[in-house]
């Protein structure tokens, strides 16, 4: 299994802006901050860092829950989702100038930013990217760029030299004077054009690699509530010992672990008041909390290694073969038995977990519910017995 690390982060980027409310703000600051890198004759391998780090530059305000625009305003909540995000990209597999990339890229050329520093210390592509953020976060995206295009400039030109590099500003202007640029930051199709300004010898992760990169994926995702702190972790452990139960090939156990670290990706789009909620769900937060598996198949469907069967083994854990189960109601006949595994293995997890409502159950108890489940007709014998041999 080969993955594309850049079609990867843009999948991923894509849960990161419907979680922040703000429609294409990565791709957009990627794109600009390719366009300056491409003016300014940055080497290929350095544009490289500013393509991965422009798509999860933000990622740290996921984590956080904070508002996006708060985020950027608030020095000490830019601050906080800089060092967030540094410290979940730097425990990806990618070289570790990206994560100190990310980590100063709400600094200004003055020292006027989050950390104080000024551009005699800051990585020059954070400096980039800190103007790219700024070009999106000032336009109105929902009028005419035209309209809009010499007020920017002129503030741009404003702060040259005090929150932007000179340098880098003097690059901006001269891409911001071509129509083509601003068409594109406005074409609905913007990811794919970034897609095809992939710097020359893209990234593949192999299946080790990929697995590393989920396993940090689902400790960020975990780590929004203190309830699934280690969720993922065990759900993959113990779906990777069915897999070995089963007798499955070296590749598809290793699949089936990726799907169960990703299996709640979706859950990056739930407010973190929601998850953390002690009392009921109110009717209007039950429909938020079971959207995730639709998100979660969406973002891994746009993987193509991955769609078809990580993408449906992790997106379908909340269906039942009875279809009363989420989101698209799929039952027996469409489930397979690896769908049915990531299923009941949630549920199992969940249940030993501590909650807000109640405290983690044990394993016999847990079984008994689980196995009420199957003589109610929302899981087969065959997953069930897998499951015990997995845990007892």
């Amino acid at each position: 299994m080969k993955i594309g690390v850049g079609n990867l982060l843009l999948s991923i980027s894509y849960l990161i802006d419907i979680a922040q409310g703000r429609k294409e703000h990565a791709p957009k600051v990627t794109y600009i901050s390719l366009q300056i890198a491409k003016q300014l004759q940055i080497e290929k391998n350095e544009t490289k860092k500013i393509y991965y780090a422009s798509f999860l530059h933000d990622i740290g305000i996921t984590v956080s829950d904070n508002n996006f625009y708060a985020s950027h305003v608030d020095i000490q909540l830019a601050k906080n989702h800089c060092l967030l995000g540094y410290e979940f990209v730097r425990k990806l597999p990618l070289d570790e100038e990206i994560s100190e990339i990310i980590k100063y890229h709400h600094d200004f050329y003055n020292g006027s930013g989050a950390f104080g520093y000024d551009y005699r210390v800051l990585p020059l592509a954070s400096q980039i990217i800190n103007l790219a953020d700024q070009i999106d976060i000032s336009m109105n995206w929902s009028n005419p760029y035209y309209l809009q295009v010499d007020d920017l400039k002129e503030w741009v030109k404003k702060n040259k030299g005090i929150l932007f590099n000179p340098f880098i500003v003097d690059a901006f202007l001269d891409i911001a004077d071509k129509d083509k640029f601003w068409l594109d930051l406005y074409n609905p199709q913007l990811r794919q054009i970034i897609l095809e300004l992939l710097p020359d010898e893209e990234v593949y992760f192999d299946i080790k690699t990929m697995l590393k990169f989920s396993e940090a994926v689902a400790l960020l995702i975990d780590n929004k509530s203190k309830f699934t702190h280690l969720h993922s972790q065990g759900l993959s452990e113990v779906v990777f010992e069915i897999a070995k139960i089963m007798g499955l090939d070296h590749e598809t156990s290793n699949k089936l672990k990726i799907a169960g670290y990703l299996h709640d990706l979706g859950k990056m789009v739930v407010p973190n008041e929601i998850l953390n909620k002690v009392g009921k769900l109110t009717k209007e937060e039950f429909y938020i909390i079971k959207s995730h598996p639709y998100y979660t198949k969406l973002i891994l469907d746009q993987i193509p290694v991955f769609k078809g069967e990580i993408s449906n083994w992790a997106g379908n854990h909340h269906e039942r073969i009875d279809r009363s189960g989420y989101p698209e109601k799929l039952g027996k006949d469409e489930l397979s038995l690896l769908d049915r595994v990531v299923g009941i293995c949630d549920v199992y997890q969940a249940l030993i977990e501590d909650r807000p409502y109640r405290k983690g159950l044990g394993q016999k108890e847990a079984l008994s519910i689980i196995y009420d489940m199957v003589k109610n007709e929302l899981f087969l014998e065959e997953e069930f017995e897998l499951l015990r041999r997995a845990v007892v």
